[in-house]
C-alpha cells in the first residue's frame, strides 16, 4: 500500500436518533444554509407581524375584532410551536425505524433501517456542517432541507469519519 493509500476506506456510524439530535440538526441548518436562514426568518415575520395585528385589534376593540384577535393569537402559537412539533414528529417516525446503520466509504453514503436502505453517491451529498454532536450532510445544496445525520457518538473512530466527510463534501460555516 502506497503512503497516501488509506488503510481505513469505510466507516460505520450506529444509532438510535433522539430529540436532541434533531434539535441540534435543524438548529444548524437554521443557522448555516440559504434555506434555513430564509425559514427562521418566515417564523419571524409572522411572529412580529401575528403579535402586531392581535395587539392592534385588541386595542380597536368591539366583539367581530376581538375574535379575530384571538384566530390571530391561535395560528400565532401554531407558527412559534411549530418547530418543537416537528422535532417531536421526526422523532417518533424515526425512532419507528429503529437502529440507524450509516456506511460511509469513498463511493458514497448507505443509510440502512429495519424498514429501508437509501443509498447516495458523494455527488448527491456535497456539503456538510458540524456541530459539537454531530456531522450534517446535506443533499444536493445548501438551498435543501434534506440532512443526513450522523451523530459522533455513534462512531469508534471520529477522526476517521471526519477525514472521509471532509474528502468528499465541502463544509459549510457561517460566521
Amino acid at each position: 500500500m502506497g503512503s497516501d493509500e488509506r488503510a481505513v476506506t469505510s466507516v460505520e456510524v450506529r444509532y438510535t436518533p433522539t430529540a436532541e439530535d434533531f434539535r441540534e440538526a435543524f438548529a444548524a441548518w437554521e443557522r448555516c444554509t440559504a434555506a434555513g436562514r430564509r425559514s427562521r426568518l418566515a417564523v419571524y415575520t409572522v411572529a412580529v407581524g401575528g403579535t402586531a395585528v392581535v395587539g392592534l385589534l385588541a386595542v380597536l376593540g368591539g366583539t367581530v375584532l376581538r375574535l379575530l384577535a384571538l384566530l390571530v393569537a391561535v395560528v400565532l402559537l401554531v407558527v412559534l410551536a411549530g418547530p418543537a412539533t416537528r422535532v417531536r414528529r421526526v422523532t417518533r417516525t424515526a425512532r419507528e425505524k429503529g437502529e440507524f446503520r450509516v456506511l460511509l466509504d469513498d463511493q458514497g453514503v448507505v443509510v440502512s433501517t429495519e424498514a429501508s436502505v437509501t443509498e447516495f453517491a458523494w455527488s448527491e451529498q456535497r456539503y456538510y456542517l458540524e456541530t459539537p454532536r454531530l456531522f450534517l450532510l446535506l443533499k444536493g445544496s445548501e438551498e435543501t432541507g434534506v440532512l443526513t445525520m450522523l451523530p459522533k457518538r455513534g462512531v469508534d473512530d471520529l477522526r476517521v469519519l471526519g477525514e472521509l466527510i471532509d474528502r468528499h463534501a465541502t463544509a459549510l460555516v457561517r460566521d
